[in-house]
């Protein structure tokens, strides 16, 4: 993996896979943003494409300083990030701390498809694969009891994609409603978030996790499921709809307790399918391929002992081992 240090803003740049055709990944900003952790990010990346059987590099890149200098930090790293790289190919999105409109001088030299920036696609591609992913493990979702661990405006759309497919959303964050958030409950709950005039919908509960479920969908945060976590989940099937959502501790207990938790870089790739699409792809088209390309890579791992993380991580190296002369150290988990 190779370190790339930005001049002037306090960022760097994480690239996994060096001699890479191409890398992408997000660029954070924060007081500190950590290493370790954004080494993390990338090789989950990597694993993505790994899965989607793409020879793209997964990279992470931070930019840590004091808020008071964050503009100007992030306008260093933008204009300085080019010289920096040299002659690699790194595309980066907006995350933590970041906008889109910071990045903006940065799209020029991107080679993705447009639909890549636009966050309906992403959104919708991300819970294509999520929901994908789900109903591979559970079977069809209509009539599946579904909890999902934030309320966020992106979990609460990924509830609305829950719903549609039939789904009962019985908690979203630490709101548990037994009958299930339909959409006009959905739309009272966004609404209630910095509004003290409006109630949520639903009962407060202390974890939405703890409220019996089929499905646990889980991602609020960087290992939001830890060991003692997993333990007190309801459902018996975890989804992952962010990176490095659960941590290896909490898997060792989930294959204790016979609990099925999908790999998180197969649930989440969706959103990959729009860098660089076939000609004339639109929406619908990658929807269905994110929809389909998700399900056979958890279809085609053999459900052993190992778990289906492990199992993931053993189909990526797969393709990885085609097109590199080591693999990297560390898996994503």
């Amino acid at each position: 993996m190779d370190y790339v240090s930005v001049p002037d803003s306090g960022g760097f740049v994480l690239v996994d896979l060096p001699n890479a055709p191409d890398a992408t990944g997000i660029v954070r900003w924060a007081r500190k943003i950590l290493k370790d952790g954004a080494t993390n990010l990338a090789r989950s990346v990597t694993y993505s494409y790994g899965i989607l059987g793409m020879k793209v590099s997964g990279a992470s890149a931070g930019i840590s300083a004091d808020p008071k200098v964050r503009n100007d930090s992030v306008a260093a790293f933008v204009a300085n990030l080019s010289e920096a790289l040299g002659d690699r190919r790194v595309f980066l999105d907006a995350a933590k701390g970041v906008s889109a409109d910071d990045l903006a001088p940065l799209r020029d030299a991107d080679t993705r498809s447009a639909m890549c920036f636009d966050a309906s696609v992403v959104g919708s591609l991300a819970d294509e694969g999520v929901l994908a992913a789900a109903a591979w493990a559970h079977g069809p979702l209509d009539g599946a009891r579904v909890s999902i661990d934030g309320s966020s405006p992106d979990e609460i759309r990924l509830a609305r994609a829950a719903v549609a497919t039939g789904a009962t959303v019985v908690a979203i964050g630490s709101r548990q409603r037994t009958e299930g958030f339909d959409s006009d409950a959905l739309d009272t709950l966004a609404a209630s978030v910095g509004n003290t005039d409006i109630d949520p919908p639903g009962d407060p509960v202390d974890d939405g996790l703890h409220t019996h479920a089929d499905l646990a969908l889980v991602g609020a945060k960087t290992n939001s499921v830890d060991h003692h976590r997993m333990a007190q989940i309801a459902a018996p099937i975890v989804v992952p709809y962010a990176r490095l959502a659960v941590t290896t501790r909490a898997l060792a207990v989930a294959q204790r307790a016979d609990r099925r938790v999908l790999p998180d870089f197969v649930t989440v790739a969706g959103p990959l399918l729009a860098q660089w699409p076939d000609d004339g792809a639109d929406l619908e088209s990658l929807r269905a391929e994110a929809r389909n390309r998700i399900t056979e890579a958890l279809a085609s791992l053999p459900g052993g002992d190992d778990g289906l993380v492990l199992e993931a991580c053993y189909a990526a190296e797969a393709f990885l081992s085609t097109w590199q002369d080591e693999l990297p150290f560390g898996r994503p988990i």
